[in-house]
């Protein structure tokens, strides 16, 4: 007991060193142009929270709201979702499947490389005409408060088409130059072949534009095209064959799929993880959990557990989250001599525990989709992750059997100490999802809230973030919610494209042969977003099937909270399993370890995960008990 003390601050200060260095990881040598979007980006995240947080002070003390606040945080956000999700591009924040091509002879990567960069530019460059036919349209709009021109919301989606243009150019030609040409002319001709034989197809062929594009969405995927490029080319496919609707009508629906008032939180959420790990306050968090579950059996495991639960209740994003806690208990465990395997297996299944903890950029995305409450989702997913969370700790105390190594105690003196002092830590939390909870301010205003709480803390409290660090932060978030928003932006045009498909009545047809029985139409409901969890890396199979599926819970008889719950763990499940969940890879590259070592040791967490799904699904008392008590539902 003597160097229980010590032990704490050591553990401690590997799991904050390697938190610190989080947003760096995607950072690398920017040229002109990525330094210049760099600083448009943080510039709007910084206005977006000033005016935010602005309107939240107004209210407070003058009960009166700042109406053309929301019009600077519209503008920040289309800002941040093009020209941010442009500069995520050569930052490799976009996600993509990678199995398929990992298990191809190596010599044919390079080719397939410089393909999918030229997708990519196609579609910039498709996607960039669109937006400049918009801009035209709009030429004599103007925003009804501050009487700003139309053409200032259509201009950050010409900016970023033409980035991503250059940036998808860029990374060709950073093959072979041969391989590059050979490859772009290749494309060229590809889609030039498909602009001439388009309007020779009559009525009876274009009946097969749908499955044609699906043919067309899994070669992309295949091929590794980051998925969000592959929902934008897969509608501009359909639409284009099909001739169901001109396509000027896709930046529009791409512009109005983030406008949800909701959307304008998701940076906050990134934001503030960010500065609570940069800035220190994570530290705090951390010595308290060390010292409260260290003492178990298999007790880093057991922190990893309590963490990632902690963490998800920060910043909202799992990726950050894995990438945070990982990257910090990787040297830890170890030390302690636990399998990587293992550290990645109990970190993956974690991340699929977190999927419900708010703020949940998952219940985010599927409240601005949908007619469902995000309070009402924030409540209702605390118990689910604690049940799954407790289980997970079980198997990891049963597991941990004949361990080596003794499990560290500490005193009550030094458990109360670190509690203390991660007091000031815990209230961001409490204030995200009690702000929200409580019906005190709307989602976007609690967060901008607890973000300037984080930064006073680090910035003047503190002193533990620095301006050249703080620009890094706000840079890496804008980058990382430029990716969630581009992603939510195409999956829900193309969820719209599916419905112009009438794709809804299409499923709700197959249900009809489940014969009115709730149990098979949840059965089917979790098997589909599993799958299409690991396909479409998580959030894309929620913005497309969340609006097809939630509307026919209630012909089942069942709850649209019990149900939301449900879609947000089972597609977790799908993204964190392997053996091709995108999330599973960025867990087993994080923890450097085999997709095969993390499998292998996976499979009773994704057992008892899976029990917990179910639990969720078949009790509906799980979800639905404290929302209730809150007179929520």
């Amino acid at each position: 007991m003597t160097n229980s003390k010590a032990t704490v601050v050591a553990d401690a200060d590997a799991f904050e060193s390697s938190l610190s260095s989080a947003p760096d990881q995607a950072t690398h040598r920017s040229d002109f142009v990525e330094t210049i979007a760099e600083i448009v980006v943080v510039v709007a995240l910084a206005g977006e929270l000033v005016a935010m947080f602005g309107n939240v002070i107004s209210r407070s003390l003058f009960n009166t709201s700042l109406l053309w606040s929301l019009e600077i945080g519209e503008l920040a956000l289309v800002v941040m979702t093009f020209i941010g999700g442009a500069i995520a591009y050569p930052r490799n924040e976009h996600m993509a499947l990678h199995a398929f091509i990992d298990r191809l002879p190596r010599r044919w990567h390079a080719a397939i490389a410089a393909f999918a960069c030229w997708q990519v530019f196609a579609m910039a460059i498709v996607g960039g005409w669109l937006a400049w036919e918009m801009m035209l349209s709009r030429w004599g709009e103007q925003t009804p408060y501050l009487g700003i021109s139309a053409i200032w919301f259509a201009a950050p989606m010409i900016s970023g088409m033409a980035m991503l243009a250059y940036f998808a150019a860029r990374r060709a030609f950073a093959q072979a130059v041969r391989l590059a040409i050979i490859t772009g002319v290749l494309t060229a001709c590809a889609i030039g072949g498909l602009l001439l034989l388009s309007p020779m197809l009559g009525p009876e062929l274009r009946e097969y534009a749908l499955p044609a594009t699906f043919a067309v969405f899994a070669l992309q995927l295949l091929l590794g095209v980051p998925i969000g490029f592959v929902l934008l080319m897969a509608t501009l496919l359909y639409l284009h064959t099909s001739h169901a609707i001109p396509l000027s009508v896709v930046p529009i629906n791409m512009q109005s799929g983030i406008s949800s008032f909701v959307m304008l939180s998701i940076p906050f959420f990134i934001l503030a993880g960010y500065v609570m790990t940069e800035g220190g306050l994570s530290r705090k968090l951390t010595d308290f959990v060390i010292s409260l579950v260290g003492r178990f059996r298999g007790g880093m495991l057991q922190v990893i557990v309590v963490s990632m639960y902690i963490m998800s209740g920060i910043s909202g994003s799992k990726v950050a989250d894995v990438a945070a806690v990982g990257t910090t208990m990787k040297n830890v465990m170890r030390r302690e001599r636990y399998d990587p395997g293992e550290t990645a297996a109990v970190l993956a299944t974690c991340a699929v525990m977190g999927e419900t903890v708010p703020p949940s950029i998952a219940m985010l995305v599927l409240a601005s989709v949908t007619s469902l409450s995000i309070g009402s989702l924030f409540v209702a997913g605390l118990l689910p992750a604690a049940v799954i969370a407790l289980c997970l700790m079980l198997l990891i105390y049963v597991r941990s059997r004949g361990r080596p190594g003794v499990p560290k105690k500490h005193s009550m003196r030094e458990i109360v100490s670190a509690g203390l002092d991660a007091i000031p830590a815990m209230v961001a939390p409490v204030i995200l999802i009690g702000g929200i909870v409580g019906g005190v301010a709307t989602p976007t205003e609690v967060s901008s809230t607890a973000v300037i709480y984080a930064l006073l803390l680090s910035v003047v409290v503190y002193r533990s973030l620095t301006g050249q660090r703080l620009w890094r932060v706000m840079v890496s978030t804008a980058a990382q919610a430029g990716m969630v928003l581009f992603i939510t932006s195409t999956a829900s045009t193309f969820s719209w494209s599916l419905t112009i498909a009438k794709m809804p009545q299409k499923i709700a047809a197959m249900f009809t042969t489940l014969h009115g029985s709730a149990t098979l139409f949840m059965i089917a409901t979790i098997v589909t977003l599993v799958v299409m969890g690991a396909l479409l890396e998580g959030l894309p199979a929620l913005l497309i099937f969340g609006p097809l599926l939630l509307p026919m819970a209630a012909q089942f008889g069942i709850d649209p909270i019990q149900y939301g719950i449900v879609m947000i763990i089972a597609m977790g499940l799908g993204a964190f399993s392997p053996p091709i969940g995108v999330g599973m890879f960025v867990t087993c590259s994080i923890c450097d370890t085999t997709m095969e070592n993390a499998s292998r040791h996976m499979i009773p967490y994704l057992i008892v995960v899976t029990i917990g799904l179910l639990l969720v699904a078949f009790v509906p008392w799980f979800s639905l008990v404290a929302p209730r008590m809150l007179n929520m539902i």
